[in-house]
């Protein structure tokens, strides 16, 4: 392993850290300096990323050693700004005084996540790209652009056909986000080929960093070290999440880690009022139509619930109210246009979705129940989370009521859930259900967020007597 390879792994890390203490703030709390790694790792890798796009688009070869000198300036003044303005920025790293048991259980379950994440790191790098749709889908454009040394252009087959078409390339996907792509190149730049292994790798990252950011940002809201451990534990050890992991080359384990990190910085704006959580909750959102284009309609779900929370009550459901009642009208007239993120004029009708991207979309109902229960309770990809999940609510239903910041989250995933019930028993897409693939990846979007909401639910659950590193979660007053 080069050294090239190795700051390509640390540099990233380094700057994207650095950017969160300064910006995020948190600093002294406890999972502090732990939130801010985790989310740092994805926020360095999409800047070296960006600045790979911009300084190397003619030399992707050299787009590692065109652009790391730029990100290590970055980190420079990242850290340098986290220093002057945030003063101390390494807090206990250790966990808080808890009885004998719950430590020894704590360590061994930070033992098994180290192990696990390092059976997977093995794992990625004994193979090149092995699933289908990652080296036809999402591995084309950056090995394209590697072996051919500059970027070139991806466009639909019309125009790659049309007679004044040179540089011009065409593919199934042509359409697809590329922040991902320049990762790629990033890390295959760094490691001096085209080294599947080496770039796979990446994938186990993203998993242990979303493991990282999850329990600093838990810790920081309050959750109880035990509990916050035993959450991450039970993410990472997730079938499917680690399968993505292992055999690397898709985008979603990607979009579910920054979906789960910008609502894990939302919600430390929501309990503690940090304005830079909010910013790292916007950019961390902004990033998902970059990843993929399901990122789209979870950056508009996001979006709708947090200007929701903004308003006053009375104006919340007087704008539900107005605009459900525009779209009514429109859809009665013919139709009307909806802008998307990512996505761009998606046309709502009466039973027919337009999307530009896509092609349309025809809404009828598909009998698809029987498939998508065995997806999330018979086959073998989620452990209990979906036997779990209904139960905690359930029996921690007043919590969701109660707590501010526990009902957002949850409406959040609610909307996120009745999309998919839409796309799967509405449109075509019922055919994923059927098979058992694309399902189960999109369900994995909203994992790291579900797992967020469990540990709102849980915060204050007490097996035995008090404990001393536990923090109540108050909820945050109306805005």
């Amino acid at each position: 392993m080069s050294l090239g390879y190795f700051l390509a792994w640390l540099l990233p890390w380094f700057a994207g850290t650095g950017i969160c203490l300064a910006v995020g703030g948190g600093v002294r709390d406890r999972g502090g300096l732990a939130g801010a790694a985790g989310s740092g790792f994805l926020l360095g890798l999409f800047l070296a990323a960006g600045i790979s796009c911009l300084v190397a688009s003619s030399d992707t070869a050299n787009a590692f050693s065109r652009a790391a000198p730029w990100l290590a300036a970055i980190a420079m003044l990242a850290w340098l700004a986290a220093v002057v303005f945030r003063g101390r920025v390494f807090p206990a790293l250790l966990p808080a005084p808890m009885h004998m048991g719950r430590r020894l259980i704590w360590w061994i379950l930070l033992l098994a996540i180290f192990l696990r994440l390092d059976v997977l790191f093995d794992e990625a790098l004994l193979r090149p790209t092995f699933p289908w749709d990652a080296w036809s889908a999402w591995a084309v454009k950056p090995k394209s652009w590697f072996l051919l040394g500059h970027h070139v252009p991806y466009e639909s087959m019309q125009q790659w056909l049309a007679p004044s078409a040179t540089e011009i390339r065409t593919a199934g996907v042509w359409n697809y986000p590329e922040l991902l792509a320049w990762v790629q190149i990033w890390f295959a730049s760094a490691a001096g080929g085209w080294n599947e292994p080496l770039i796979n790798a990446a994938w186990t990252g993203v998993l242990g960093a979303l493991g990282l950011a999850s329990y600093g940002h838990w810790r920081v809201l309050g959750i109880r070290p035990g509990l916050a451990m035993l959450l991450t534990y039970g993410l990472l050890s997730l079938p499917l999440l680690d399968a993505h992991a292992a055999l690397a080359g898709y985008a979603d384990l990607w979009l579910a880690a920054v979906f789960g990190m910008a609502v894990l910085s939302w919600l430390r704006w929501l309990q503690r009022r940090e304005a830079g959580q909010l910013l790292l909750a916007l950019v961390f959102a902004g990033c998902m139509p970059l990843i993929k284009l399901e990122g789209a309609v979870w950056l508009l779900a996001f979006s709708v619930i947090l200007v929701l929370n903004l308003l006053p009550r009375r104006w919340r459901w007087m704008l539900v109210a107005v605009v459900g009642g525009l779209a009514c009208i429109g859809i009665a007239l013919g139709g009307f246009p909806l802008p998307v993120i990512g996505l761009g004029w998606v046309h709502m009708a009466w039973a027919k979705v337009d999307i530009p991207l896509l092609g349309t979309l025809d809404l009828y109902w598909r009998p698809v129940g029987s498939e998508m229960l065995s997806v999330l309770f018979t086959l073998p990809n989620w452990h209990l989370l979906w036997y779990v999940l209904p139960l905690v609510v359930v029996l921690r239903r007043r919590v969701l009521v109660a707590e501010r910041a526990a009902g957002l989250v949850g409406l959040l995933l609610l909307a996120c859930a009745s999309f998919l019930f839409v796309l799967f028993f509405f449109t075509d897409a019922s055919a994923w259900a059927e098979n058992f693939t694309s399902s189960n990846r999109l369900i994995l979007h909203l994992v790291p967020v579900v797992f967020s909401l469990l540990a709102l639910l849980l915060a204050d659950v007490r097996l035995s007597g008090p404990d001393r590193s536990a923090r109540s979660i108050a909820p945050t007053a109306e805005g």
